[in-house]
């Protein structure tokens, strides 16, 4: 698991099965813990967890697996710690994580968290009908003691997405000169027509933006940041736009070398 930028948020990261050692913090955000699923099918709960250096647990992030499908339960993030960065952050890494252990096909939810509903939007989740969700699915505790107000989304891996809108890309490897952003960091696109645009922060890059132009599968952009240093920094660049196997995508800048070897310089990896 890339997480480089987690720990530039001045967390670490770890993984518990034990819903007591993540009760404080969900009863601090009003949430109740998921009950187990009795059926055998169904995998005990993980929880993808951000502890701070003192040992306390800022963020929390829980699952439970079916053979191919995965319902996404208890993302909370300790009211001292939001706006770092920790809760997209975490988000992109536990399905990051998810997808590189064993793909699934879909990640399933259901929340009344407008909030909630935009960060899972911006990283591939879309509003799905109840009566769209499967049956095995529904039956999961998060769905069944759902409120009347909740509302299901959904980021299916299986159907080819088209264009970049509401994407989240994590970096995994970063050759560029002076590169500064860690790796594990997540750019969020948008894409109007052929144009695309995205946010990203971490480590040192307090604020960063690129912008470009796709045709096909490739794109053409230029980018600039803002450090915590004071230093503004900018410069352009190609990408490819490569299809792996379990439905998700790469985005791959290369450079020749001298030799005219191609080595990679920048991949983003969809979440």
């Amino acid at each position: 698991m890339v997480n480089e930028h987690i720990t530039s948020l001045g967390y670490r990261l770890e993984f518990t099965d034990d819903v007591e050692t993540v009760q404080p913090l969900l009863s601090a955000c009003r949430l109740e813990p998921i009950e187990e699923v009795e059926d055998a099918i169904w995998s005990r709960s993980q929880y993808l967890i951000a502890c701070t250096r003192a040992g306390g647990i800022a963020a929390c992030i829980g699952w439970s697996r079916f053979p191919d499908d995965v319902v996404v339960h208890s993302l909370a993030v300790a009211p001292t710690s939001r706006g770092s960065g920790i809760g997209a952050g975490l988000l992109a890494s536990a399905m990051g994580h998810l997808m590189d252990k064993r793909p699934v096909d879909a990640m399933w939810l259901v929340t009344t968290s407008r909030g909630a509903r935009r960060l899972f939007g911006s990283a591939g989740f879309g509003t799905v009908e109840v009566a769209d969700v499967p049956l095995e699915i529904q039956q999961h505790p998060t769905f069944q003691e759902a409120s009347p107000r909740s509302v299901a989304m959904a980021r299916r891996y299986g159907i080819q997405r088209r264009g970049l809108d509401n994407c989240a890309f994590r970096l995994i490897l970063n050759d560029t000169p002076d590169a500064t952003l860690p790796l594990g960091s997540v750019f969020f696109f948008r894409q109007t027509g052929d144009v695309i645009e995205s946010s990203y922060r971490g480590g040192p890059v307090v604020r960063g933006h690129l912008l470009g132009q796709i045709s096909g599968t490739n794109m053409k952009f230029c980018w600039h940041q803002f450090t915590d240093g004071g230093r503004l920094m900018q410069g352009d660049g190609d990408i490819d736009v490569e299809s792996l196997p379990d439905g998700r995508r790469e985005l791959r800048e290369t450079i020749k070398t001298p030799d005219s070897v191609e080595t990679n310089q920048l991949l983003l990896r969809e979440v």
